[in-house]
């Protein structure tokens, strides 16, 4: 009796052990796949942010080029009609070129896989994510002021003199669909406007701000890019 005893514990005592083994080497084959998706992300972010950056630099380019002209209006030499329909275009439409929402959605992605734990491993990369996130939405906003208020600030006084008809004016578009009039233009002085040169004051201010952000963010990614590089390897 003792035998058979023995026998069936020792049986059970194999089987246990064995669906415990079997257990335990499925949940180690879990981890190793979610660790590889984690591996696999990191590197995707490190790419995207990569990519990212050089869009930002291509904006710093456009701040600082527009904040010069500004300034040259400002306070330079005379300035001449067509850099100053250069300028309001730039402040109307061309800011609206270099908005970051698709850094955000891709923040927004990246921070929504939990179940990797990928942000638990490294609270620093969770730390600079949230930062620049906040320094998106900065942007976002003065982006949007700059186009918005320039739209309907500039856009009126541009008509006033004439501006508007020298920025759609295409006389070799007109010429090649067979006509040859030309529009009547005033042409009278914008630059000395007091309505324009306050709003190009306060555009200055926020242009100032925006290549500050830019900077911000490139330290951002610089940081994150660090932490995601040290992850990976110690993965």
């Amino acid at each position: 009796m003792k035998e058979v005893i023995g026998k069936y514990a020792f049986e059970v005592i194999v089987i246990f052990i064995g669906i415990t083994a079997s257990f335990l080497f499925e949940e180690w084959r879990q981890n190793q796949e979610e660790d590889e998706k984690a591996i696999e992300i990191m590197k995707s972010m490190v790419i995207e942010l990569e990519r990212n950056n050089q869009f930002i630099m291509d904006a710093d380019t456009f701040y600082h080029e527009l904040g010069t002209n500004i300034q040259k209006f400002l306070y330079g030499d005379k300035i001449s009609r067509d850099e100053t329909i250069e300028i309001s275009y730039s402040l109307m439409e061309n800011v609206s070129n270099y908005r970051l929402k698709s850094i955000s959605s891709f923040i927004h992605g990246f921070s929504s896989t939990d179940h990797l734990n990928i942000l638990n491993r490294n609270k620093k990369i969770l730390q600079y994510l949230s930062y620049m996130e906040s320094l998106l939405t900065e942007h976002e906003i003065y982006t949007n002021d700059i186009g918005e208020y320039s739209t309907l600030n500039l856009w009126p006084l541009i008509c006033d003199y004439g501006l508007a008809d020298e920025l759609v004016y295409d006389a070799e578009g007109l010429e090649k669909l067979g006509y040859k009039n030309t529009p009547t233009i005033n042409f009278n002085d914008i630059t000395s406007d007091p309505e324009l040169i306050d709003h190009l004051k306060w555009c200055q201010i926020k242009t100032i701000r925006l290549i500050e952000i830019t900077e911000a963010i490139h330290l951002q990614i610089k940081h994150i890019t660090r932490e995601l590089n040290k992850a990976i390897e110690a993965a």
